[in-house]
């Protein structure tokens, strides 16, 4: 079983679950990124709907890291392991973004908090980047730890099916 602190040594290649999750992290966070400025440029900063497409992004970054983890080491990812790669992603991602959330609302557009004023999530009526930060922080973390529990429950078993490299390897000894 391979514990979060093990590397993974494939074709001459170290495989770590850091290195994968801080790339993927910042891969990420760059993709929320884009989509907050999406957001801006249309006004959409003060819809809850379109804060919450911000799940979406979360969730296929998380996806595309347990893909790319898997395609490195073996079909099956070890559950404690794999549940700790989420959440790597997820708070390396989380933390990123919010700092550009936090300091983007307090030093470029100030006028932008008004809008979320009606917003439930952000926490009251007197709106500060610091009550945003911490409102977007404390969601992005309780959805990838959520989202990454769910998809372990489908990568752990490995769906089923050979890895790509191990499906000749089958093929040559059953002929």
């Amino acid at each position: 079983m391979n514990t979060a602190n093990e590397n993974i040594l494939v074709e001459g290649t170290e495989v770590s679950i850091e290195r994968i999750s801080f790339k993927a992290g910042f891969i990420v966070s760059a993709c929320l990124i884009i989509y907050f400025m999406v957001m801006q440029a249309f006004h959409l900063v003060g819809s809850g709907t379109a804060w919450g497409f911000n799940f979406v992004i979360l969730s296929i970054g998380l996806v595309l890291t347990y893909r790319t983890y898997r395609s490195h080491t073996s079909p099956n990812i070890d559950y404690f392991p794999g549940v700790i790669l989420g959440a790597m992603t997820t708070a390396i991602c989380t933390v990123v973004y919010v700092l550009f959330v936090y300091f983007y609302l307090s030093a470029i557009d100030q006028e932008s908090l008004v809008l979320l004023k009606d917003n439930v999530l952000f926490l009251g009526k007197e709106i500060t980047p610091l009550k945003v930060a911490v409102a977007t922080l404390i969601e992005g973390i309780c959805s990838g730890v959520i989202i990454s529990f769910v998809l372990m429950q489908y990568y752990k078993s490995g769906f089923g099916k050979k890895s790509f490299k191990s499906v000749p390897d089958r093929i040559v000894q059953d002929s």
